[in-house]
């Protein structure tokens, strides 16, 4: 008999929004006890993987893919604000191999690899040093890929040291930013630098804008587009992210 799955959560769920879902959510893991004791390796895990990834999890990639088609054809790179594991980042990247086969489109991947650090209020419900992942371990599946050519992957302080990158870096513009972090001090920091580097036309995805467990990204984001004509947009058939804007 296999271990009990338990995920790793990087917040404390509350009584909204979090909570629209949650009668799927017993079902979903009774799903995943009997897939773990089927007998399926690895590979056919791979292969045959809508077998067995839950359809909220599709609906978060068709609302990434949605946005990578809207800008298809505008000039600008792809950024992957808060890499995590690498998930979103290696997609962007293989929808590049794919559809982007001449380009010179590179897809971005900044975070500092430590996890969630909520040094405001407003991201309490945040779990500090949640959300973890090895440098080395994405470092190891790029070149597992073969897309050391597409993917740049940035160990940096999205806080602190985004000006002496774009110091360095000064030519960048991107067509596409997923910005996936959370707290309050990453998306106040880092949000000016990717939108005056973002091509007319080009989306930012807003992870978990309007959600109870990260008012701090919310508030956030609304205080950096105060002064801005823009539209915030959510997906009709996704779950999260739960918003982008088009500039």
């Amino acid at each position: 008999m296999s271990k009990k799955v338990k995920r790793e959560f990087s917040y404390k769920a509350g009584e909204l929004e979090t909570s629209k879902h949650e009668h799927r959510r017993s079902k979903y893991y009774e799903g995943l006890e009997i897939m773990k004791n089927m007998p399926y390796g690895f590979e056919e895990h791979i292969h045959d993987f809508p077998c067995f990834v839950g359809s909220l999890t599709m609906a978060r990639f068709f609302s990434l893919k949605d946005c990578y088609d809207k800008t298809l054809g505008i000039a600008g790179h792809i950024a992957d604000v808060g890499v995590f594991r690498g998930a979103s980042m290696f997609f962007f990247s293989k929808l590049v191999e794919l559809y982007e086969p001449t380009t010179l489109t590179q897809v971005h991947g900044f975070d500092w690899f430590q996890g969630n650090n909520p040094s405001s209020v407003l991201d309490k419900d945040i779990l500090p040093s949640s959300s973890s992942a090895s440098y080395e371990n994405v470092s190891k599946l790029i070149s597992a890929n073969n897309l050391e050519n597409i993917i740049r992957l940035h160990k940096l302080d999205l806080t602190n040291d985004l000006p002496d990158f774009f110091d360095k870096y000064s030519h960048l513009q991107f067509r596409l930013v997923f910005l996936d972090t959370g707290t309050y001090n990453v998306v106040i920091n880092a949000l000016p630098f990717f939108w005056e580097r973002l091509s007319k036309g080009g989306i930012i995805i807003i992870d978990t804008y309007n959600i109870q467990h990260t008012p701090g990204e919310t508030k956030a984001v609304n205080e950096f587009f105060s002064d801005k004509n823009i539209e915030i947009r959510t997906f009709k058939n996704g779950w999260i992210p739960t918003a982008y804007i088009q500039k």
